[in-house]
């Protein structure tokens, strides 16, 4: 056994993300060739007591004291952190043990492993109270909200399982917003989810940004709006990688979200609602001002000479939504775009078969949360295609997460 556990970790050692998914899968499927009828029942009724488990670690800081030190610590100490019970934490210590979240040293001693660093991070803990707080109610009523529905899809954000679990007639996100601790926790779980660089290997990009010149010219037009951008991590990656790109980035999101920010030099920040009439449309030009671009309309006739961005670039956007509302975005998008405008949709693309629990995962809960989903290849298309665009080129560049960029150009 030693020997077939050391190969293992040799061939961990060796592969890249997507090599060491591929061995995480098959030592998955030998668990399941393993475990017996009673293992796989007792797995499945575990799966519920742990994350309420782990909550509890991180809302008393166990998980925290436990990586403030190799050294084991006894029940007693551990317990009185947190004013506890010695026996109710000896319980769950043990419980936690056993489920290779710590360590046990010895009998009444326990200490942080791997597992117990990673959940001591601000990253685990809003992952946690994320898929507790937020998404657990919801999760709750997912089998009674499809018995009711007689288990038709979900077609509005307005009418999903988070609805029933939380009494409201508000989306996720408008409710979350009100719920400023719950917000945040989203917001965190969002920006830890940040992936691999998009732009490598994408030649279609990469030649248009390069040949961008370093100072923005009247007659020229935005290079790239970040639709729904958010705390626009992506436009300050983006200058970070081609300094010749500042001032000829938009970033857009809601005036909740745009007005808390901070100036971010060379790019232009503007309200909008991906629900309304694309704003950046029509003949435009920028005028740098203090390194502080504005975007104004041309007094050239739009519709004689429209001329858009070149890029809109939609980052974990439509998996939030039906295809309903999914298409009224992109028609939004559609309208203000020139012949050669592209819509760059930064998603993850699920494979035909065999799709990674972590995709089905995010899929799911995307959908008892928000009325969203993750899409194939085939779903990406059957959507351009009702948006009045098509699907140009798909630029895979994360294979172990199924994350690309899938580029869509009006269809005429």
């Amino acid at each position: 056994m030693e020997s077939v556990i050391t190969q293992i970790r040799s061939l961990a050692g060796d592969a890249d993300g997507a090599g060491r998914a591929q061995i995480r899968h098959a030592l998955r499927q030998l668990l399941v060739e393993l475990e017996t009828p009673k293992d796989l029942l007792m797995g499945i009724f575990n799966g519920h007591l742990q994350i309420a488990a782990v909550r509890l670690g991180i809302e008393s800081g166990l998980f925290r004291l436990l990586s403030q030190s190799e050294m084991p610590f006894e029940v007693a100490q551990v317990a009185q952190e947190s004013s506890a019970s010695p026996h109710l934490f000896e319980c769950v210590l043990r419980y936690l043990a056993s489920n290779g979240l710590i360590l046990e040293a010895d009998h009444g001693k326990f200490k942080a492993n791997r597992a117990t660093h990673t959940l001591a991070s601000q990253m685990a803990e809003a992952f946690v109270y994320h898929a507790f707080d937020n998404c657990g109610p919801a999760i709750q009523e997912f089998p009674s909200f499809f018995a009711e529905t007689h288990y038709q899809e979900i077609t509005s954000n307005t009418n999903t399982p988070f609805q029933k679990a939380f009494h409201t007639g508000l989306t996720c996100f408008a409710w979350l917003a009100q719920h400023p601790g719950r917000f945040d926790a989203l917001q965190h779980v969002m920006t830890a989810l940040e992936s691999t660089d998009w732009t490598v290997g994408f030649d279609r990009f990469e030649k248009e940004a390069c040949a961008i010149i370093q100072l923005p010219q009247a007659s020229r037009r935005p290079f790239l709006v970040d639709v729904g951008g958010g705390h626009g991590h992506q436009c300050v990656q983006l200058i970070k990688k081609y300094p010749n790109l500042s001032g000829w980035l938009v970033l857009q999101d809601l005036p909740q979200a745009v007005d808390q920010l901070s100036q971010i030099d060379g790019v232009e920040t503007m309200a909008y609602d991906i629900f309304q009439t694309q704003v950046v449309k029509g003949k435009s030009c920028i005028h740098a001002q203090h390194n502080w671009p504005t975007i104004l309309p041309s007094s050239t006739n739009m519709n004689l000479n429209p001329q858009g961005a070149k890029f809109y670039y939609l980052r974990r956007i439509l998996h939030d939504y039906p295809d309903s509302q999914g298409i009224q975005i992109l028609k939004n998008l559609r309208a203000a775009m020139a012949h050669d405008s592209q819509i760059l949709i930064d998603e993850m693309v699920l494979p035909e078969t065999n799709v990674p629990w972590q995709a089905t995962l995010a899929d799911l809960s995307l959908m008892v949360s928000m009325g969203g989903k993750e899409r194939s290849k085939e779903q990406w298309e059957t959507l351009a295609e009702q948006s009045g665009l098509h699907v140009a080129e798909i630029h895979t560049y994360d294979n172990s997460d199924n994350f690309s960029v899938i580029v869509m150009m009006p269809r005429y």
